[in-house]
């Protein structure tokens, strides 16, 4: 009873655990008092034993009661007053028992006998405060039972062992009790210490092998009613043992269902699907349909077996989640998916028109604009003129095509990548060529000086698609009689290549997202020029593609230098970016 007693005070966090041990410490007084009674050798030795038991006695079924109020998720009803009325009559009990010298009203007759035959040689003639006793430890001991047979038949399984454990250890000693003093009478030793110690051994049992006192069976309860998801528990043969709240508002099959043992088999009888995966045997978790009325709910079932601590089957466990809002948005998604799907796949044929049938025929114009220009316009003329606003017109709407379907195609990872090893000098020059009558019409000067063997390796589209756009670039932001020099030179193993111009300058605040973000619109140029905010974008993120980097350095009203690096062809075994690589820089 110590031990128990030790144990639960060890817990004393807990209320139940508190009680538990002050009823076990209210044992071991009664029976340790008792044991030495019976060795007495006179009166006085045998009163004062007597003592020591009724320091225990009187509260041992008040604290046991105490236990079963709070034990069974009846603590509201124990107020501040309620506990001190329980206390009341023991407190009274024990005075009664320490003065009885003085009034005889718990024992009429108390006298030590030693020539008795019974075990003890005290002979008790009990009072009527005594029996007054009696009749309040057998009201305490119903209350208590009454708690925990009604605890018993609301409870899930893991509660009803710890219930069981609790009410075989409150009966013990109250049955023992009752057959003493009922059928043996003046038996030869009091049964009563005996029942205590099957409490002890019931006690520790419950504590070591079902968690007695650990948690509070009424957390289990609770967490177990207020479960969003419906928890259906089936017995070994499959009837139906607990059902939670939620299961019931859940299924209609349920909501009827008072308690008594009825075959999941009937229950369910509308779900054939269901009653194939519970008598499948073993852990399943799938999504069934399951009509309510006019209404057909999804739900995710898992089903699992339940054990016992030997290894032995009990039951199963059946957990209904309601999942039919999920697999509305689920469809949804799919369908705008699909949707999504084909306004892309209309996207992309739309661009493939306005590369085919807009493209085209503006390359047509830029090559038909610079023929005529050159070969049937007198220069200085004022037809020589218009056609130069034409002809800048055409290639900059031509050039605004490129960008946008390059970019486009960007987006959507459509762009062919071949990286390949190629002869920087040329392409440069190329794109310069390209650029001739932007640099004539504007008078500005354009020096190339490119290392001799500049071998590079990357994609050659792209790369000239890079130098054109930062070359008209420049031009853009140069004013009329200004220069431009593009040079490229090899410094450890990397090509870099640059665009020095003598134009406006870059103003801060634009240049931290400059090839990073589209520019919603970009600054127009010293002479007029509009652009899209998409050539700085594609140039940074062609040049990571390749492996490379790009920036610039700036003075406002002086002038910038655009500048990007290229693997060389002594590193050409650099490993290239991805697309979700390159927008991730």
């Amino acid at each position: 009873m110590l031990v128990v007693s030790y144990l639960a005070y060890r817990k004393r966090r807990q209320d139940v655990a508190q009680y538990c041990a002050w009823a076990m410490l209210a044992a071991s007084f009664y029976s340790f008092g008792y044991a030495c009674q019976i060795i007495s050798t006179n009166l006085q030795q045998a009163k004062l034993w007597l003592n020591v038991q009724y320091i225990g006695i009187p509260f041992i079924v008040t604290f046991w009661l105490l236990l079963a109020i709070v034990y069974t998720g009846n603590r509201a009803y124990l107020k501040r007053w309620a506990a001190v009325l329980l206390f009341a009559i023991p407190v009274i009990i024990l005075i009664s028992q320490l003065t009885n010298d003085i009034h005889h009203l718990f024992y009429r007759e108390l006298r030590f006998d030693p020539s008795d035959s019974n075990l003890s040689s005290v002979v008790i003639t009990k009072g009527p405060l005594y029996w007054l006793h009696f009749g309040y430890f057998n009201v305490e001991a119903v209350v208590g039972m009454a708690l925990y047979l009604r605890m018993y038949a609301k409870s899930i399984p893991i509660v009803r062992r710890q219930v069981v454990m609790l009410m075989v250890s409150g009966a013990a000693p109250w049955l023992l009790n009752m057959i003493y003093l009922a059928i043996f009478g003046r038996a030869e030793v009091d049964l009563t210490p005996f029942g205590f110690a099957i409490s002890s051994f019931a006690y520790l049992w419950g504590i070591y092998r079902f968690n007695l006192l650990r948690l509070v069976p009424i957390a289990y309860q609770k967490v177990f009613e207020t479960m969003q998801d419906g928890v259906v528990i089936l017995d070994y043969d499959h009837n139906l043992s607990h059902v939670n709240e939620a299961a019931r508002g859940m299924l209609r099959e349920l909501r009827l269902w008072n308690g008594q043992t009825v075959s999941v088999h009937k229950v369910f009888a509308s779900n054939p699907e269901l009653l194939a995966k519970i008598a499948a045997g073993g852990a399943d978790e799938s999504r069934i349909a399951i009509r309510q009325g006019q209404e057909l709910r999804q739900y995710q079932v898992r089903i699992s077996t339940i054990y016992d601590q030997a290894g032995m089957e009990m039951g199963k466990l059946i957990i209904f989640s309601d999942v039919t809002q999920a697999v509305l948005y689920q469809e949804q998604l799919l369908a705008n998916a699909s949707q999504l799907e084909e306004l892309n796949a209309f996207k992309d044929k739309l661009f493939a028109v306005v590369a085919h049938d807009i493209r085209d025929p503006l390359a047509m114009m830029v090559n038909l604009s610079e023929i005529i220009e050159e070969d049937f316009i007198e220069p200085g003329s004022e037809e020589s003129h218009i056609f130069q606003k034409i002809g800048g017109q055409v290639r900059d709407t031509h050039l605004l095509v490129e960008n946008l379907l390059d970019w486009v195609r960007s987006q959507r990872d459509k762009i062919n990548f071949h990286p390949m090893v190629w002869e920087l000098e040329p392409s440069i020059h190329q794109a310069a060529q390209t650029l001739k009558h932007h640099l004539e019409r504007k008078r500005i000067r354009m020096s190339v000086s490119v290392q001799e063997g500049s071998e590079v390796y990357a994609d050659k589209d792209m790369m000239e698609l890079v130098l054109r756009n930062l070359m008209l670039n420049a031009i853009k932001y140069t004013g009329t009689g200004g220069w431009i020099q593009v040079e490229a030179a090899d410094h450890g193993g990397h090509m870099i290549v640059s665009v020095k111009d003598s134009g406006a300058g870059v103003d801060s605040e634009v240049g931290k997202t400059l090839f990073h973000e589209v520019q919603p619109g970009s600054a127009p140029g010293t002479d007029g020029e509009r652009g899209t905010g998409l050539g700085l974008y594609l140039c940074g993120k062609f040049v990571r593609l390749n492996g490379g980097d790009i920036g610039y350095t700036s003075v406002p009203g002086q002038g910038s230098t655009f500048y990007f690096t290229l693997p060389s062809t002594k590193t050409a075994n650099v490993r290239q970016r991805t697309w979700k690589e390159i927008d991730a820089i």
